[in-house]
Protein backbone atom coordinates (compact mmCIF):
# COMPACT_ATOMS: atom_id res chain seq x y z
CA UNK A 1 0.00 0.00 0.00
CA UNK A 2 1.22 3.36 -0.65
CA UNK A 3 1.83 5.67 2.22
CA UNK A 4 -0.02 8.92 2.58
CA UNK A 5 1.58 11.85 0.79
CA UNK A 6 0.33 15.10 -0.18
CA UNK A 7 0.00 16.43 -3.19
CA UNK A 8 2.68 18.16 -2.90
CA UNK A 9 4.68 15.42 -2.15
CA UNK A 10 3.54 13.44 -5.22
CA UNK A 11 4.54 15.84 -7.35
CA UNK A 12 7.97 16.40 -5.79
CA UNK A 13 7.92 12.74 -6.27
CA UNK A 14 7.06 13.09 -9.84
CA UNK A 15 9.31 15.61 -10.60
CA UNK A 16 12.75 13.41 -9.51
CA UNK A 17 11.23 11.16 -11.12
CA UNK A 18 11.30 12.62 -14.30
CA UNK A 19 14.62 14.18 -13.76
CA UNK A 20 16.77 10.33 -13.26
CA UNK A 21 14.43 9.10 -16.99
CA UNK A 22 16.12 12.39 -18.17
CA UNK A 23 19.16 11.14 -16.81
CA UNK A 24 18.92 7.38 -17.71
CA UNK A 25 17.54 8.88 -21.36
CA UNK A 26 20.14 11.17 -22.34
CA UNK A 27 23.35 10.68 -19.80
CA UNK A 28 23.60 6.88 -20.16
CA UNK A 29 23.75 6.57 -24.24
CA UNK A 30 26.97 9.53 -24.01
CA UNK A 31 28.80 7.44 -21.25
CA UNK A 32 28.54 4.04 -22.83
CA UNK A 33 29.97 5.64 -25.96
CA UNK A 34 32.89 6.76 -24.23
CA UNK A 35 33.89 3.37 -22.79
CA UNK A 36 36.30 2.08 -24.90
CA UNK A 37 35.36 -0.59 -28.11
CA UNK A 38 37.40 -4.09 -28.15
CA UNK A 39 37.27 -3.89 -32.14
CA UNK A 40 34.94 -1.78 -34.68
CA UNK A 41 35.20 -2.25 -38.55
CA UNK A 42 36.55 0.48 -40.67
CA UNK A 43 34.06 0.76 -43.19
CA UNK A 44 30.50 -0.73 -40.85
CA UNK A 45 30.06 -2.75 -44.28
CA UNK A 46 29.40 0.11 -46.16
CA UNK A 47 29.90 -0.28 -49.94
CA UNK A 48 33.30 1.23 -51.43
CA UNK A 49 33.53 3.35 -54.54
CA UNK A 50 36.73 5.11 -54.12
CA UNK A 51 39.82 5.98 -52.15
CA UNK A 52 41.94 8.63 -53.11
CA UNK A 53 45.23 9.29 -51.96
CA UNK A 54 47.35 12.96 -52.20
CA UNK A 55 48.71 11.94 -55.72
CA UNK A 56 47.04 8.49 -56.46
CA UNK A 57 43.16 7.43 -57.04
CA UNK A 58 41.79 4.35 -56.73
CA UNK A 59 37.96 4.42 -58.39
CA UNK A 60 35.54 1.06 -58.80
CA UNK A 61 35.21 0.05 -62.30
CA UNK A 62 32.92 -2.28 -64.14
CA UNK A 63 36.59 -4.68 -65.06
CA UNK A 64 37.41 -4.27 -61.18
CA UNK A 65 39.59 -1.16 -59.90
CA UNK A 66 40.70 1.47 -61.94
CA UNK A 67 44.45 3.81 -60.80
CA UNK A 68 44.89 7.07 -62.00
CA UNK A 69 47.30 8.45 -62.83
CA UNK A 70 47.29 4.66 -64.57
CA UNK A 71 50.42 2.34 -63.47
CA UNK A 72 49.94 -1.00 -64.36
CA UNK A 73 53.19 -2.04 -62.37
CA UNK A 74 50.80 -0.88 -59.36
CA UNK A 75 47.34 -1.92 -60.15
CA UNK A 76 48.02 -5.16 -58.05
CA UNK A 77 49.09 -3.67 -55.55
CA UNK A 78 45.89 -1.28 -55.87
CA UNK A 79 43.93 -4.01 -55.35
CA UNK A 80 45.25 -5.39 -52.17
CA UNK A 81 45.06 -2.13 -50.72
CA UNK A 82 41.28 -1.82 -51.40
CA UNK A 83 41.19 -5.29 -49.70
CA UNK A 84 42.62 -3.77 -46.82
CA UNK A 85 40.40 -0.80 -46.49
CA UNK A 86 37.57 -2.90 -46.56
CA UNK A 87 38.91 -5.40 -43.81
CA UNK A 88 41.15 -3.65 -41.79
CA UNK A 89 39.73 -3.40 -37.76
CA UNK A 90 40.36 -0.20 -35.63
CA UNK A 91 40.81 -1.43 -32.05
CA UNK A 92 40.47 0.58 -28.41
CA UNK A 93 40.31 4.22 -29.92
CA UNK A 94 41.54 7.29 -27.72
CA UNK A 95 40.39 10.45 -27.07
CA UNK A 96 43.52 12.26 -26.85
CA UNK A 97 47.21 10.95 -27.21
CA UNK A 98 50.26 12.53 -25.88
CA UNK A 99 51.98 13.88 -27.77
CA UNK A 100 49.92 14.86 -30.19
CA UNK A 101 50.14 12.69 -33.55
CA UNK A 102 51.79 14.83 -36.57
CA UNK A 103 49.84 13.83 -39.90
CA UNK A 104 51.85 12.38 -42.04
CA UNK A 105 48.83 11.40 -44.88
CA UNK A 106 45.38 10.86 -45.57
CA UNK A 107 42.90 9.33 -47.30
CA UNK A 108 39.72 9.95 -48.84
CA UNK A 109 36.99 7.14 -49.01
CA UNK A 110 33.74 7.65 -50.98
CA UNK A 111 31.21 5.39 -49.59
CA UNK A 112 27.92 4.18 -51.09
CA UNK A 113 25.14 6.10 -50.35
CA UNK A 114 26.99 9.19 -49.03
CA UNK A 115 27.58 12.55 -50.52
CA UNK A 116 31.08 13.36 -48.62
CA UNK A 117 34.13 11.18 -48.79
CA UNK A 118 35.12 10.09 -45.20
CA UNK A 119 38.87 11.27 -44.80
CA UNK A 120 41.48 9.12 -42.62
CA UNK A 121 44.28 10.89 -41.20
CA UNK A 122 47.49 9.10 -40.79
CA UNK A 123 49.52 9.89 -37.81
CA UNK A 124 53.25 9.38 -36.28
CA UNK A 125 53.80 9.96 -32.63
CA UNK A 126 56.47 8.75 -30.58
CA UNK A 127 57.23 5.68 -33.22
CA UNK A 128 53.28 4.99 -32.82
CA UNK A 129 50.91 5.42 -35.97
CA UNK A 130 47.41 6.26 -35.43
CA UNK A 131 44.78 6.48 -38.06
CA UNK A 132 42.36 9.03 -37.49
CA UNK A 133 38.90 10.48 -38.64
CA UNK A 134 39.68 13.92 -40.25
CA UNK A 135 37.65 15.93 -37.19
CA UNK A 136 40.18 13.93 -34.69
CA UNK A 137 37.62 12.61 -32.43
CA UNK A 138 39.25 9.48 -31.61
CA UNK A 139 42.83 8.42 -32.62
CA UNK A 140 43.05 4.42 -33.30
CA UNK A 141 46.49 2.57 -32.81
CA UNK A 142 47.75 0.99 -35.80
CA UNK A 143 50.74 -1.17 -36.43
CA UNK A 144 53.73 -0.16 -38.95
CA UNK A 145 52.39 -2.83 -41.23
CA UNK A 146 48.92 -1.83 -41.36
CA UNK A 147 49.95 1.68 -41.89
CA UNK A 148 51.82 0.49 -44.94
CA UNK A 149 49.31 -1.42 -46.22
CA UNK A 150 46.22 0.81 -46.22
CA UNK A 151 48.63 4.03 -47.49
CA UNK A 152 51.34 2.09 -49.92
CA UNK A 153 51.89 4.92 -52.35
CA UNK A 154 52.91 6.78 -49.35
CA UNK A 155 55.38 4.29 -48.14
CA UNK A 156 56.95 3.79 -51.59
Amino acid sequence: MLPQLSRRAWNNVLIFAVLILMFLLYGMPQRLADLPHRSISLLDEQTLLSVEYPLVRLSRSTQGWRLSPPAPDLQSLAERTITVWQQQQLQDGQRSVAPTPEPLTQAALMLAGQAEPVIWVLMLADDQFWLSPSHRTMYYPITALDAERLFPMEFR
